[in-house]
């Protein structure tokens, strides 16, 4: 699939002349296209063109990439890469094109035990995390890897399959009998056990970052019956200023996963001094961030990606190539 995305009056910039228009592609997955993400792609287009971005958006099954490669002609100044396809994305980046987000940023906090190590490594604070022991294909999970945990982090217990989207692949199991359970249908995907949080039962904060900035936040509050706080499965939110903390976490949160933008969400403690990064999202969901505190992150991105574009092309544009004269005889 390709579908080519124009803009339409050229914007003028503060010195009143013409801005430059600059060329890329939007990458999305072939298979996963619900109503939600059409209007998200909408919704990016419509912003690219208010910072003078064209891009062609391509699925992912019709840019096949061989290893090693050179990009084809012409090459895009820009790659909106979204999608959690890490090897396309990689063999993208090894063709020498620039990915927003990139491929190691994606990978790190598409994988929740990744991003905890990351996390942890850099000192920000997260609920106490244990991965659990991976499966081989063919063999099954017990409920020996969760007692230990239970022991360790008490009961109720989170256990998270290691990649999941809209907390659908979230749980809550208040025995060892429930978690048995939920390892036994988790299977041979990958896991973790995490301490539950109960000041921030049903609740936690998403802060939006781009460019080493925080654009806004809202805190989110899980329907009824839900300790989920995600607006996918019911939850409402409200827009809320943040703490300095708060805002340290979700800087520092997105800076130790390399990412150019992010949603980071943080669950409260009992006091304002406690908080918790509790995942870090590459390709958040925007229009619920839009409807909730009235501003749009996908135009920050697009600005963001023209100031990185232009510094890429300004820092190769400052190379002088070196010539060798061979000496006289």
């Amino acid at each position: 699939m390709r579908k080519e995305c124009r803009s339409g009056a050229l914007p003028i910039d503060g010195n009143n002349t013409t801005m430059e228009t600059f060329n890329g592609w939007l990458i999305v997955n072939s298979y996963y296209n619900p109503a939600k993400f059409r209007s998200l792609y909408k919704l990016l287009a419509e912003s690219a063109e208010k910072a003078e971005l064209r891009y062609s958006m391509w699925s992912s099954d019709a840019l096949p990439t061989i290893i090693g490669s050179k990009a084809r002609e012409p090459r895009p100044d820009f790659v909106i890469f979204w999608d959690k396809d890490i090897m396309l994305a990689r063999a993208l980046e090894l063709a020498g094109l620039r990915l927003f987000n990139r491929a190691d940023a994606i990978a790190d906090a598409d994988d929740k035990v990744k991003t905890a190590l990351l996390l942890a490594e850099k000192g920000i604070a997260i609920p106490d995390t244990i991965p659990a022991p991976i499966v081989f294909p063919g063999c099954n999970r017990n409920g020996a890897a969760a007692e230990q945990a239970g022991k360790m982090l008490g009961w109720p217990m989170i256990i998270k399959e290691n990649c999941g989207s809209f907390g659908q692949q979230v749980y809550l199991a208040r025995n060892l009998a429930e978690a048995t359970k939920i390892l036994a249908r988790i299977g041979e995907r990958n896991c973790l056990f995490q301490r539950y949080i109960e000041a921030s039962s049903g609740k936690d904060l998403r802060v939006t970052v781009v460019g080493g900035k925080v654009i806004c936040a809202m805190e989110r509050h899980a329907a009824s019956g839900e300790f989920r706080s995600n607006i996918t499965n019911g939850g409402t939110a409200s827009a809320r200023a943040i703490t300095p903390l708060e805002e340290k976490l979700a800087l520092d949160a997105t800076a130790a996963l390399g990412l150019d933008f992010a949603g980071v969400d943080i669950l409260m403690g009992r006091t304002e001094d406690e908080r918790y990064v509790c995942e870090v999202n590459s390709n958040p969901q925007l229009q619920s961030t839009i409807d909730c505190c009235g501003v749009n992150p996908a135009l920050e991105m697009m600005w963001h990606i023209r100031s990185e574009v232009k510094k890429q092309k300004a820092d190769a544009a400052s190379v002088i190539p070196t010539v060798t004269v061979d000496n006289a005889e």
